[in-house]
């Protein structure tokens, strides 16, 4: 089976698939050899016996040629690259993956993206449609593609410098296409501040919040700089992460290839310290009133997020927390602290916050109750 075509049926059980794609996956489906791929995907993703694979395919053929639409929300799914993660845990899975999801979809609120552009207010993106941004006088702000934003051959000289803040919600990920050919992915809960253009010769200067993956043009005339919580991240031209949620005590860099410097934002740019440099798979991450410290990471870890991903390795369970409140949109509140601190490794793809919370019962102890959007964790 081909990847695309796991990835869209994957979209398919997460609820989140365009109508295009549906309207491929029923087409693909139709063929008799397709459906017992189909099956066979099914089987071995969950890899679980009891899974009955025939009633699966039931349930798909019920939702897509009989009852029609789904919600045409659709994640972004660019794959940068791909790692081999092990899952660490039993999953036990059953078909009522398809019911928790179509139900639970449309009672979570509805958050939108959103862009600020100075001088013309905020402008509600719509992640179903393909269109051209206009500004007051119907010039041409940016093109959006369904959940990206393009600037490329945009960036006429003439004309004033415009900043724009795009806001990324809780349970959306984003992608915004710079002036300068920069690709810049943010993950939910997150917010970029970027000029409309880029002036030869002079930095390019963004400002993140929350986390963003960058894959930055090469323009040895311009550095690209991104300013974070407490790091500032120099680069001429390279991929790299960068994490820094206000609900988190920590700014964190991981470069992915080529070689970026950081600085301390707490530090004098006057004094004749040199920024640290980093190497591929190296992290540099700063906590309040710490140094900035740099070792070597797992870099699937921190970018699997971009391919719709929840990797945890080693990783605290209010650490966890924070993730999976911003993936799914939900609301978790811890009463069993004696669950905060311990550690937990796994990888999630198309699993169910509450999926993912039975995966976590299997080892250890608690209840909780869910009630739309909001998750309570008891002892």
């Amino acid at each position: 089976m081909k990847t695309n075509i796991k990835i869209i049926i994957r979209q398919y059980l997460q609820n989140t698939i365009s109508k295009e794609d549906l309207d491929h996956l029923k087409d693909w489906i139709s063929n008799e050899d397709n459906q017992k791929q189909f099956r066979e995907f099914i089987y071995s993703h969950y890899n679980n016996k009891a899974y009955d694979t025939k009633k699966a395919f039931k349930l798909f053929e019920d939702a897509t040629f009989d009852k029609g639409d789904v919600i045409p929300f659709k994640s972004l799914r660019a794959t940068i690259f791909k790692y081999a993660a092990v899952f660490v845990g039993l999953l036990a899975l059953s078909y009522t993956i398809f019911y928790f999801n179509q139900n639970t979809a449309t009672e979570l609120p509805e958050n939108q993206v959103t862009l600020e552009v100075e001088g013309s207010g905020v402008k509600v993106l719509n992640t179903s449609v393909t269109k051209d941004l206009t500004g007051k006088g119907g010039e041409v702000l940016a093109k959006q593609n369904k959940n990206t934003l393009d600037y490329q051959g945009l960036d006429s000289e003439d004309g004033e410098i415009v900043f724009n803040i795009l806001r990324v919600p809780y349970g959306k990920t984003f992608q915004v296409l710079l002036p300068d050919q920069t690709q810049v992915f943010l993950n939910a809960g997150s917010s970029l501040r970027y000029p409309n253009k880029f002036q030869k010769g002079r930095n390019r200067e963004v400002f993140l919040e929350g986390e963003g993956y960058f894959k930055v043009s090469k323009n040895k005339n311009s550095p690209f700089i991104v300013k974070s919580n407490g790091i500032t991240t120099e680069v001429f031209g390279t991929e790299f992460n960068i994490s820094s949620y206000a609900d988190d005590s920590f700014t964190s860099v991981v470069l992915i290839e080529g070689s970026v410097g950081v600085t301390d934002n707490s530090e004098k740019r006057s004094n004749l310290k040199p920024n640290l440099m980093l190497k591929p798979n190296e992290m540099a991450s700063k906590t309040m009133g710490s140094e900035i410290s740099i070792e070597q990471v797992d870099i699937a870890e921190h970018v699997s997020w971009i391919d719709g991903t929840l990797f945890f390795k080693n990783e605290s369970f209010g650490s966890i927390v924070k993730k999976l409140q911003r993936h799914y949109n939900v609301v978790v509140t811890n009463n069993n602290k004696a669950l905060e601190e311990k550690k937990f490794t796994g990888r999630f793809d198309i699993e169910s916050v509450e999926q993912i919370l039975k995966t976590f019962q299997k080892t250890n102890n608690f209840s909780y109750i869910i009630t739309k959007n909001n998750i309570v964790i008891n002892p």
